[in-house]
């Protein structure tokens, strides 16, 4: 009696063979790193500790980054990609409206920074700075310097086009990121207040466009 036909081997998907074997995949990994960072601090924490954290293996760690500092700047990117300023400020409507671009990159600010892990991260990112100088660099340069630069342009394009008179637009950014950040971010980060509520949010965008837009209304 002839034998059955073999059955074809079942092909498993990287992905699929990576979580059967227990291998955490990047996000998980850098979600323990973000953990780690901030019970520890930069100095504290260590490539063994963020395997633990992730119930990873060592090994498994390093081939994902090759070294503390590339850890911390991956986590660093991760908590910053919910930050959509760079998008809105491309935006043609946001371009021909100022009201409504403002309002909508002033409320994308503030929900930034209200949940508290970014606040935390902040926070830690000062403390360690005087040990670890490019810490507070790196941060800002993975998130902050390109949406700043994007907000600059952005009020460039209006004076520009004539929509707003903005002689010096990154004076009118800074501004902007004052007018959003004194009343809703700075007390927390030295561990003032609880995160503010929505309508609160929406009362700092709303009064922070007012302003804009009193100071820099084009004469026609």
């Amino acid at each position: 009696m002839a034998n059955p036909p073999a059955r074809a081997a079942k092909t498993v998907s990287p992905d699929k063979a990576a979580a059967r074997a227990g291998t955490p995949k990047r996000d998980a990994i850098l979600a323990a790193a973000t953990r780690v960072f901030l019970a520890h601090g930069y100095e504290g924490a260590s490539m063994d500790l963020v395997a633990k954290e992730a119930d990873a293996a060592r090994r498994t760690v390093y081939n994902q980054f090759e070294s503390k500092e590339a850890l911390f700047s991956a986590a660093v990117e991760r908590v910053w990609r919910d930050f959509p300023v760079v998008e809105i400020t491309g935006d043609k409507q946001a371009l021909g409206d100022p009201v409504m671009g403002l309002g909508r990159l002033g409320k994308s600010i503030v929900d930034f920074w209200t949940p508290p892990v970014a606040v935390a991260f902040l926070r830690m990112v000062i403390s360690e700075s005087t040990r670890f100088p490019d810490l507070p660099r790196n941060f800002l340069e993975a998130g902050k310097a390109p949406a700043m630069r994007a907000l600059i342009g952005y009020l460039q394009q209006l004076h520009e086009s004539g929509v707003l008179a903005i002689p010096d637009a990154e004076l009118a950014a800074r501004q902007f990121l004052g007018l959003l950040n004194e009343p809703l971010l700075w007390l927390r980060v030295v561990g003032v207040g609880d995160p503010p509520s929505a309508a609160e949010r929406k009362r700092v965008v709303d009064e922070a466009v007012a302003m804009m837009m009193a100071r820099y209304q084009a004469r026609h």
